[in-house]
């Protein structure tokens, strides 16, 4: 599977995950799911910030998702009571379970949010460990040529096959259907440093240029 393949299949999952999280939780069980997420966001980096997270993510929520269009694309009021009238029964179920999951895809959006400030703040943070991988991983390479050492295009392949999905988890942390803690952050900049150092030492050079 080539890079454009690989950044597609996670693009396509990360659509997935964000429209399919609402079926798999109801009503309560999103509004819970949102609750758990913040207790864990305050339980890591504090009051203040997570006041300050909430209030960016706030932001991004109401300016995409203004006032009222949650109820707009609900079926309410004289819509449901039409939808009794005409067709009870199966239609008020699934009327009652579509309204169910829009307001679970809103939820969902809100979670999203939180979770992409919180990953911008651990990226702004870890951001010179990245970059010191790559630095090693350009040292490593050079030192290989200028000792006429091998460079192993199967070490990048394989490498390769561990960055770019890796690369691609912060895209599906954010719609993740389940809690999960801040700390998963550096968590993943610890298990990338290494792959990403390891591939840029056996990359191959590009046209014709050390």
């Amino acid at each position: 599977m080539n890079t454009k393949s690989h950044v597609g299949f996670w693009i396509a999952a990360f659509l997935v995950l964000f429209l399919t999280t609402p079926i798999m939780r109801n009503g309560p069980s999103m509004e819970a799911f949102v609750v758990r997420e913040v207790e864990l966001t305050r339980a890591t980096f504090g009051e203040r910030t997570t006041n300050w997270l909430q209030k960016r993510a706030s932001v991004v929520f109401s300016f995409y998702t203004p006032s009222g269009s949650l109820s707009d694309a609900q079926i309410q009021g004289e819509g449901m009571r039409r939808t009794e009238r005409i067709v009870p029964g199966p239609g008020t179920s699934m009327t009652k379970a579509y309204n169910s999951y829009v307001q679970g895809l809103v939820l969902n959006f809100f979670v999203l949010s939180l979770r992409f400030f919180i990953f911008l703040i651990w990226f702004l943070i870890l951001v010179p460990v990245l970059l010191a991988a790559v630095i090693d991983g350009f040292v490593r390479r050079a030192i290989k040529r200028a000792e006429f050492g091998a460079i192993r295009p199967a070490a990048f392949s394989l490498t390769s096959l561990i960055v770019i999905p890796m690369a691609m988890a912060p895209l599906i942390y954010l719609v993740l259907p389940m809690p999960v803690s801040p700390l998963i952050s550096p968590l993943w900049a610890l298990l990338m440093v290494m792959p990403l150092s390891t591939m840029v030492a056996n990359s191959q050079p590009i046209f014709g240029r050390n």
